[in-house]
């Protein structure tokens, strides 16, 4: 590259323009300059119906496995029905339970709803990593919530406890303002990821904002 002349990187398709070195509040001549230019993503509306279907069909599989295992199914005596919830959506399964149930099914009962959820969480930010959609300039609030869940509630720990309590206090403001919840930080231990009052709302406003990119 000529003494003089400024480099530049273009981190989108642009064409490089020739910039000449100059004297700046009689600094030295500028040798290199890295240019970033950030414009908002723009989907068609083939991307955005992909998208949003691998969306739905990741939380169909998250419905029907919950209607089976929902909070308190292990509570049951002997038999048991899918809640309300999941019938209004297409799930209902009568179940009956084992008479005698073994310690390592008391156990995996216990956290079994909990690691569904978690699961769910892992999977949309999945999707949204693989459309580039999460490393996008200003993200929503929406995003950053995912982006937060999916650090702390399996992808990078175990997810049955919480490691940072700076976390789980950004992650539930986020849940309070977006859901419209009134969750006292002081009162949890660890993250609310409730089928009805979180995922669902949750699935609902990122598949709102996906819609927003389409093009005009």
């Amino acid at each position: 590259m000529p003494k003089n002349q400024v480099g530049l990187n273009i981190e989108e398709k642009f064409h490089k323009p020739k910039i000449t070195g100059r004297k700046v509040a009689g600094l030295a001549t500028i040798h290199a300059a890295t240019v970033r230019l950030h414009i908002k993503m723009i989907l068609t509306d083939t991307q955005i119906k992909e998208i949003c279907d691998e969306i739905e069909q990741q939380w169909d599989y998250h419905l029907m496995t919950r209607a089976v295992f929902y909070s308190k199914f292990s509570e049951a005596d002997d038999y048991y029905e899918s809640p309300v919830f999941y019938q209004h959506n297409g799930f209902d399964f009568k179940i009956r339970l084992p008479k005698n149930k073994s310690d390592r099914w008391e156990n995996a009962a216990k956290g079994i709803g909990t690691w569904l959820n978690q699961n769910f969480v892992i999977r949309l930010y999945g999707i949204l990593d693989s459309k580039k959609i999460r490393s996008i300039k200003d993200k929503p609030d929406i995003i950053k919530l995912i982006e937060i869940l999916r650090q702390n509630v399996g992808a990078h720990s175990s997810g049955r406890k919480v490691s940072k309590k700076s976390e789980l206090k950004k992650a539930t403001n986020l849940i309070n303002s977006l859901f419209n919840q009134n969750i006292n930080i002081q009162e949890i231990d660890s993250f609310i990821l409730s089928v009805d009052t979180v995922l669902e709302p949750m699935k609902n406003q990122v598949i709102n904002y996906i819609k927003s990119l389409q093009k005009e």
